[in-house]
C-alpha cells in the first residue's frame, strides 16, 4: 500500500513539476515580439491597402507630370506650325555690290526679282551760325521755334510738312542764355535736330544738322525778349535768314524695275515689302539683281517634326493610360477618365476637319497625313492611293492650302471691314456683321469763307486749340507773314497744332485741310472721345472765320456680330461677351453697312488651345493633381489613424500580458512552495 501511495504521489509530483518547469520562474514568452506580431498580423491587410492606395497616387502624381511635359513638348511644335513665318519663310539671292547691304528679309516679303539702281544718296541739311568768341556768353532771350519742311532751290522760300510732328519751341532764359545752353536745349527737346558747337580756331560756331531728307529741312523763327536781344541771330526763314546753309537736305532715290522711288533716310525699309537694306553709295550704271524665293523647305521640315513629336508623345504617354513593356505593367493612369480624355481629344483633332475652313482641302488628310490603325501619325509621299493623297503634291502644288490648314486666318467679305484680332475664347466660323451707326472723328469747320491773300502783320492771330479734351498752350501764326493760299494756311495751322508739347505729351494730332474755302479740323481719332474746338482766341481770329467754341463731337461704331449686339470703341466694333465671336475685334470704316467675317483658328490654333486648357494653372490637369494630393494627404491621415489605433491595441495585449506575467510569477512562487511537499507531509516523506 505504501508503495501503491508512494507511486501516486510521485506521479502528481511529476505533474506539477511539468507545469511549473514549463512556466519557470516567469512565462518564457517574447511578450514584445509577440505583440508586435500580433499588432502587424491586426492590421495587415487594411496596412496594406493604404501603402498600395498611396503608391499608386503618388506614381499618379509623377506620371501627370510626365504627361504635362509631354503636352508640352507637343504645344511647342503645334505653335510653331502656327506661326505665319513658317510658312512665308523666304530665301534671297543677291550679287556682291559696295551700293547696299541688306539687312533685313521677313517672311512678308514677296517672292520675285527686283533690279535696284541707288541714283541718289540721302543727306542731312546742315545750318551754321555766326562765330562767337565764348561758349558762356549770353546770346540774348526768348523762344526758338523750329518747324520742318522744304525749302526752295535757292533758299528763299519755304514749305511746312504739315504731316511732321518733330519740332518745336524751345524758351532761352536765365538758366540757359548761352551757346552752350542753346545747344543743350534742342538736344534735349526731341526736336528732329541735332546741335553741337565747332571751334573754327578764332571762336565758336554753332552747327544745326536736321534728319535726312528734302522735307526735313529747318525754319527757324526767333521771339526775342526786350530787354535780352541777340535770338534773332538764329533766325532762319522766309523773312531772315541769319544762319548759312553748308549742306542741303536730299531724299535717297532707288530705282525698282525702273520705277523712281525717294525716301527721306538711307535706311530703305518699305520700298520692297519685306525687304529692307542700307545705302551707302550711288552709281548711275550699276544695276542690281535681287531674287527672293519662297523657302518651303521651313514648312515642311516643321510639319515633319511635328509628326515627329505627336508619334513622340503616342509612345510616352501610352506608358502612362496603357501596357508599359519595360515595366511589364500597366501605367497608373491606365484608369484615369483625365489621361483618356487627353489623348482622345487630341485624335480627334488629327481625324477632323479645321474648322472656319470651307475648302475640301480642310485637314491632315487632305496633304497627305494620315492616323494609323496604332495611333500614330503617318505621312505619305511620293505614291498616291485610291484617295489622291500626297504630301509632295501637297507641298509643292497646293501650298497656299496648306498654309491655311495650319495658321489661323481671318477673312471679311469687304475691304471696309478688318479682322485684327482674335482671343482664345473665338469661335471659329462665319459671323455677318450689320453695322448701325458709322464711326467718325470730331470735327470742326470755320464760319466764313476767308479771302486771300492776307497778312498777319500787326494782327492778334493767337489761339488755345481743344483736341480730345487736351488743352494747347498758347500758339499763333507768324507774324508778318502773308498767306496766298488756303493750303498754305491749313499746312501752318496743323504744323502749330501738331508741335504743341500737350499734344506731344499724348500723342494726339490734328489734321487741317481747306475745303469750299474754308478751313476743316478733323481729330485723329474716332469715337465720342473725339473732339475738337478752339478754347481761346485773338482778337483778329474772327477775321478768319474763327470764334471760341467746339465743333462736332465724334461716334463711336455701333452694330451686330452674328445678329448679337456688339460693343463699338471709336471705330473697333467687339463682339458681345460670352458670343461665339467674342474676342474677334474689327476695324470699320465710315461707309460701311455690312458684311461678313469668317474666322479659323486653324490645326495649330485648335491644337494649341486644347493643350493650354489642360496645362493652365487652372486647367483640368492641374485640377486633377489638386485632388490627387489631397487623396495622398487623406491616406496618410488614415495610416496614422491606423497607427494611432495599432498602438492602443498593442498597449492592450502588453497589459494582458503584463497581467499574464504576474501570474506566472505567482504559479513560480506557488511551485517553488510547492515543491517537495510530499515529502515534507506526513506519511509521504521518504524518511519514513
Amino acid at each position: 500500500m505504501v508503495n501503491g501511495t508512494s507511486s501516486t504521489t510521485n506521479s502528481n509530483g511529476a505533474t506539477g513539476s511539468s507545469i511549473i518547469s514549463a512556466l519557470g520562474t516567469g512565462s518564457g514568452i517574447d511578450t514584445n515580439k509577440l505583440a508586435d506580431q500580433l499588432t502587424q498580423a491586426n492590421n495587415a491587410v487594411q496596412s496594406q491597402r493604404l501603402t498600395t492606395k498611396k503608391t499608386l497616387l503618388e506614381t499618379q502624381i509623377s506620371d501627370f507630370g510626365r504627361l504635362r511635359s509631354s503636352l508640352a513638348k507637343l504645344e511647342t511644335a503645334a505653335a510653331t506650325l502656327g506661326s505665319a513665318d513658317t510658312f512665308n519663310a523666304k530665301s534671297l539671292s543677291i550679287p556682291d555690290t559696295s551700293l547696299l547691304a541688306i539687312t533685313k528679309l521677313d517672311a512678308t516679303a514677296v517672292a520675285g526679282s527686283y533690279q535696284l539702281k541707288v541714283e541718289q544718296i540721302a543727306q542731312p541739311q546742315s545750318l551754321s551760325s555766326g562765330t562767337f568768341t565764348s561758349m558762356t556768353a549770353p546770346i540774348g532771350k526768348g523762344t526758338l521755334t523750329i518747324r520742318l519742311g522744304e525749302w526752295s532751290p535757292d533758299v528763299t522760300s519755304f514749305t511746312v510738312d504739315s504731316s511732321k510732328t518733330a519740332g518745336g519751341t524751345i524758351t532761352i532764359d536765365d538758366s540757359n542764355n548761352s551757346l552752350t545752353g542753346l545747344r543743350d536745349a534742342i538736344n534735349k527737346g526731341n526736336l528732329g535736330v541735332t546741335a553741337s558747337i565747332i571751334s573754327d580756331g578764332g571762336g565758336y560756331k554753332l552747327l544745326l544738322t536736321a534728319k535726312s531728307g528734302a522735307k526735313n529741312e529747318i525754319e527757324i523763327t526767333a521771339t526775342e525778349d526786350p530787354a535780352s536781344l541777340g535770338l534773332a541771330g538764329f533766325n532762319f526763314n522766309e523773312a531772315t535768314r541769319n544762319l548759312t546753309q553748308q549742306q542741303e537736305g536730299r531724299d535717297a532715290q532707288v530705282r525698282v524695275n525702273g520705277l523712281l522711288v525717294s525716301r527721306e533716310s538711307n535706311q530703305i525699309k518699305d520700298v520692297v515689302g519685306g525687304l529692307e537694306f542700307d545705302l551707302f553709295a550711288s552709281s548711275l550704271t550699276e544695276t542690281i539683281n535681287v531674287t527672293i524665293n519662297h523657302d518651303k523647305a521651313t514648312a515642311e521640315q516643321t510639319i515633319r517634326d511635328f509628326v515627329t513629336a505627336y508619334n513622340t508623345f503616342k509612345t510616352e504617354i501610352e506608358k502612362l493610360v496603357g501596357f508599359d513593356t519595360e515595366l511589364d505593367d500597366y501605367g497608373s493612369l491606365q484608369r484615369d477618365p483625365l489621361a483618356k480624355s487627353v489623348t482622345q481629344s487630341l485624335r480627334n483633332i488629327l481625324s477632323s476637319s479645321v474648322p472656319g475652313l470651307s475648302s475640301d482641302f480642310n485637314a491632315l488628310s487632305s496633304m497627305g497625313i494620315r492616323t494609323k490603325l496604332d495611333g500614330s501619325l503617318e505621312i505619305i509621299e511620293n505614291k498616291k492611293d485610291q484617295e489622291n493623297i500626297d504630301f509632295r503634291a501637297a507641298i509643292d502644288k497646293h501650298f497656299d492650302s496648306v498654309r491655311d490648314i495650319f495658321v489661323p486666318k481671318t477673312s471679311s467679305s469687304t475691304v471696309n471691314i478688318d479682322v485684327n484680332k482674335f482671343s482664345a475664347k473665338s469661335q471659329p466660323g462665319t459671323y455677318d456683321v450689320v453695322i448701325t451707326q458709322q464711326p467718325s472723328k470730331g470735327k470742326l469747320t470755320n464760319d466764313d469763307v476767308i479771302a486771300f491773300p492776307f497778312s498777319t502783320s500787326s494782327k492778334d492771330y493767337s489761339f488755345t486749340f481743344s483736341l480730345n479734351g487736351v488743352n494747347t498752350a498758347s500758339i499763333s501764326l507768324p507774324d508778318g507773314k502773308t498767306y496766298s493760299s488756303g493750303a498754305e494756311l491749313a499746312a501752318d495751322f496743323q504744323s502749330l497744332i501738331n508741335l504743341d508739347a500737350n499734344l506731344k505729351a499724348v500723342r494726339s494730332t490734328v489734321a487741317v485741310s481747306f475745303a469750299d474755302n474754308k478751313l476743316v479740323f478733323t481729330s485723329d481719332v474716332y469715337g465720342s472721345s473725339s473732339k475738337v474746338g478752339f478754347a481761346v482766341v485773338g482778337d483778329d481770329m474772327g477775321e478768319l472765320g474763327i470764334t471760341q467754341r467746339s465743333g462736332t463731337t465724334g461716334t463711336d461704331v455701333g452694330g451686330t456680330v452674328g445678329g448679337v449686339a456688339a460693343f463699338g470703341y471709336g471705330n473697333i466694333l467687339l463682339p458681345a461677351i460670352g458670343s461665339k465671336a467674342e474676342g474677334l475685334s474689327m476695324i470699320v470704316q465710315p461707309g460701311t453697312t455690312s458684311g461678313s467675317i469668317t474666322f479659323s483658328r486653324g490645326f495649330s490654333g485648335t491644337m494649341t488651345n486644347l493643350i493650354n486648357e489642360f496645362l493652365k494653372s487652372s486647367g483640368t490637369i492641374k485640377e486633377r493633381e489638386t485632388n490627387i494630393t489631397k487623396d495622398i494627404k487623406n491616406v496618410s491621415k488614415a495610416e496614422e489613424d491606423l497607427a494611432r489605433r495599432s498602438e492602443a491595441y498593442r498597449a492592450r495585449l502588453m497589459a494582458q500580458f503584463q497581467a499574464m506575467e504576474s501570474i506566472v510569477r505567482s504559479l513560480n512562487s506557488t511551485g517553488d512552495f510547492l515543491d517537495g511537499i510530499l515529502d515534507r507531509l506526513p506519511f509521504t516523506s521518504q524518511n519514513n
